[in-house]
């Protein structure tokens, strides 16, 4: 429907205008005959071009509900240090020079030099190579356990007058590449999940408002803890060891694994309830629900968006066998997730069609007739003029 907004709305007003008087291509002059095909050919082509942006952009507002955010997983690399320095800077300003013969103020552009200052600035470099920001005592504690901080170059200062010029030392530490001293970043990005917003009878149940109140979407919440605890709690969890678990796997194999822990007496519908509030899990999310007394596993269930489930069921068997521990949940992620983890491509689903609210089409046609009629009163109002001297 969004399509036919461009190709049928300004052909209608054209067809519009040649039916009445207003712009006769077949009577009058040969200027005006002249003037009027050209005030329609510009008026269509105005009238296409404008059309088509305010339906592309309403369209792209009203799906814009399909996408939704999912956790990555990585390393940080590198850190570094760069201190303090300054830099003698260009600059031009607009000053008055007097008036001209009509009194008005005449200006010229002047040079300047200033000193500006840059830093100190702690920075960590991940394996894709983006650079994120720091606080000091992080760079630091980071600089510690590498214990490999070397000085990488300088920012040599300059400065402009009478200013003493800084010069700041640039310093950096590399990861060692052993896993005990991986640092693990994560952000929210953004995917288009179709499945969750269509009709498709691959989604989960419609979830009430007070489901998802109880249980937000992790992602959406910028929660990017490979745990999250419903009720359940785990005797010496190591929140940093499964932090580094998933750094380690989460650029090789796209995956954010997510150990949900429930209280001991919880039933199997709970699963249900939180996949529900969810919509199901994202397409990189292996999701792990363990219902626990103690460090006793009472029961284990699985799930990910994974056409082959094998994993679900290895790591649920493997996990129900022996007592839970953080190292020995990330051990079976370390051993099963390369051999048996293969994310779901969403775009398997391009076929699926999702329902646009039918206010943005309204509003799609409104504006773009309020552009077409705003088009014709410019056109007819200045195009007629600049044809003046053709004949």
């Amino acid at each position: 429907m969004f399509l036919a907004i461009p190709l049928l709305l300004p052909v209608i007003a054209v067809v519009v205008i040649l039916a009445s008087p207003l712009w006769c291509v077949t009577r009058g002059t040969p200027y005006e005959r002249h003037a009027n095909k050209k005030r329609l050919l510009i008026f269509f082509m105005s009238s296409l071009a404008l059309t088509a942006v305010a339906s592309g952009v309403l369209w792209g507002c009203g799906t814009l509900k399909t996408w939704d955010n999912e956790v990555w997983n990585y390393k940080v690399v590198r850190v570094k240090h760069e201190e303090r320095w300054s830099e003698k800077e260009r600059r031009t300003r607009e000053v008055s020079c007097g008036r001209d013969s009509k009194g008005r103020t005449k200006y010229r552009t002047e040079t300047y030099y200033v000193t500006e200052y840059y830093g100190p600035y702690w920075k960590a470099i991940d394996e894709y190579g983006s650079e994120h920001s720091l606080d000091e005592s992080v760079y630091q504690r980071w600089a510690k356990i590498w214990a490999n901080e070397k000085k990488a170059g300088e920012h040599r200062g300059s400065a402009a007058g009478f200013t003493t010029p800084i010069t700041g030392g640039i310093f950096e530490s590399d990861w060692t590449q052993d896993f005990d001293r991986i640092f693990p970043w994560a952000d929210t990005r953004h995917y288009q999940n179709k499945v969750r917003y269509s009709h498709s009878v691959l989604k989960f149940k419609e979830p009430t408002k007070e489901l998802e109140d109880k249980y937000p979407r992790p992602a959406d919440k910028d929660n990017t803890s490979p745990v999250v605890s419903y009720g359940g709690t785990l005797p010496g969890l190591d929140i940093g060891l499964l932090q580094r678990t998933s750094a380690s796997l989460g650029s090789r194999y796209t995956i954010h694994p997510i150990l949900i822990l429930l209280p001991q007496d919880a039933s199997r519908d709970m699963v249900e309830d939180v996949l529900s509030a969810w919509r199901g899990p994202n397409k990189n999310e292996l999701v792990t629900f363990v219902a626990m007394r103690g460090d006793e596993v009472v029961w284990c269930e699985v799930h990910s968006w994974m056409d082959d489930t094998t994993i679900h069921a290895t790591l649920r068997d493997e996990i129900i066998q022996a007592k839970f521990t953080s190292k020995r949940y990330s051990d079976l992620l370390l051993k099963y997730v390369p051999l048996q983890w293969h994310r779901k491509h969403f775009s398997d689903f391009d076929y699926l069609r999702v329902e646009i609210h039918w206010g943005w089409l309204l509003g799609a046609v409104l504006v773009s007739l309020a552009g077409i009629f705003g088009v014709f009163l410019l056109v007819d109002r200045n195009v007629s003029t600049r044809f003046s001297g053709l004949y």
